[in-house]
């Protein structure tokens, strides 16, 4: 693993989304330059004035102290018209033009989360899936944070009441405090393996409520340029229990692969994607080898079945499988970028077709870190990354930007 290359491109992404532990600064060095500078500067107890100056100066440019850099910050949240912490529709709850104040040419409504349904068998009825509602399922191994992902994609990155980002709070040894999600429905999180024991739905939508324009002829008459609109955008994300060690028995472990490879092969278009939860610290284990090697077979059988005219037509392929490395603020930012190159490559030996090229995604599920950490009008931590790419499987989502402003 340790010869694998670190590409500078992938290192600098790493740093741009702000995962991973970032190397160690000999801050000695520095320390002496400041004192240097003060014993230069301080005639006495009061500076001098050319080194008064000097100081101001490096306080206008952002140096010396936190003043400029403060004063950018304050000019950054009053503006409204920023959208770079903001998740994209459905995930968003406001967009950028309103940021929670009312706006006469839209409107936008988070609705709550909706559980459609779970199945802890392959007897138990799955919801019906609908065309124009994409679904996105989770798997991985058990532990792996399948569970806490589905959380922070649901209700992280929204801002507070007054359409403001919800800053990122340092506590004791500048550790980020842990903010209280919003209400609704969430899945349960454990530090014990196997307690995602069926397949649950959530669905997360959000409603565009575009007004009409009206324009004036030449006999003041007003005419109605755009009637007034409403749309739907929805995602449902599916939370799959998780496989390898589990405190279960050995039929129950059986029964959840059935239910996993019932899912997945037979959900039909409208599952778009399969999210394989690696962890970032391990990479793909023998579990994930054992579980993707399974799910093809299980998928060569029912082509042959089919084929031979035993069972209905199904799928002939996978869906789309990209690889998500979760807990990467437990990760130096150099083996993270090693990880990224060597699980596409683990992944694209694993599978017996070519894989699709999708990004592979870096999170951290963790408060503060992966989502919630607003710095510089800027998300970080990767969840936000993450949304973007999800909300680009929504049907309209296009159409219902284009009438919102900036």
């Amino acid at each position: 693993f340790k010869d694998v290359t670190v590409h500078p491109s992938i290192l600098a992404h790493i740093e741009a989304l702000g995962v991973g532990i970032r190397p160690r600064r000999d801050h000695r060095h520095k320390s002496k330059q400041k004192r240097r500078r003060k014993k230069k500067y301080m005639r006495g107890d009061v500076l001098d004035d050319a080194a008064e100056r000097e100081l101001f100066n490096k306080q206008r440019s952002g140096g010396g102290t936190n003043t400029a850099k403060y004063a950018d910050d304050k000019n950054t949240n009053s503006s409204s018209h920023t959208s770079a912490w903001l998740p994209p529709l459905p995930f968003a709850g406001t967009f950028p033009g309103g940021h929670g104040k009312p706006n006469e040419e839209y409107r936008i409504e988070r609705l709550p989360v909706k559980v459609l349904g779970s199945a802890a068998s392959v007897d138990d009825a799955f919801p019906r899936s609908t065309k124009g509602l994409p679904e996105v399922a989770l798997a991985g191994r058990s532990n792996v944070g399948k569970s806490t992902l589905l959380n922070a994609l649901l209700y992280g990155n929204l801002p507070d009441e007054d359409g403001q980002p919800v800053k990122r709070r340092l506590g004791r040894r500048l550790n980020p405090q842990v903010t209280k999600m919003p209400r609704g429905k969430k899945a349960v999180v454990s530090s014990k393996p196997g307690e995602t024991k069926a397949i649950t739905l959530y669905q997360i939508s959000s409603e565009v409520h575009i007004s009409g324009e009206s324009n004036e002829d030449d006999d003041n008459v007003r005419i109605r340029a755009r009637p007034a609109d409403k749309s739907k955008l929805s995602l449902v994300l599916a939370d799959l229990p998780g496989y390898g060690f589990s405190y279960v028995t050995e039929e129950r472990a059986k029964a959840w692969k059935e239910l996993m490879q019932h899912y997945l092969l037979h959900r039909g278009k409208s599952l778009k994607r399969v999210l394989l939860l690696i962890d970032a610290r391990h990479g793909m284990k023998s579990a994930d080898f054992e579980f993707l090697d399974t799910l093809q077979e299980a998928l060569k059988a029912n082509v042959d079945a089919a084929r031979l005219g035993k069972t209905a037509k199904v799928r002939d392929t996978l869906p789309p499988i990209q690889i998500v490395l979760t807990k990467c603020d437990l990760v130096k930012q150099k083996d993270l970028a090693r990880r990224v190159v060597f699980a596409k490559q683990q992944l694209s030996d694993s599978l017996r077709r070519e894989p699709s090229s999708l990004p592979v995604m870096l999170v951290s599920a963790k408060p503060g870190v992966g989502y919630n950490n607003v710095q510089g009008n800027k998300a970080r931590g990767g969840v936000l990354e993450l949304q973007r790419e999800l909300a680009a499987l929504v049907p309209k989502a296009a159409e219902a930007h284009k009438y919102i402003r900036k």
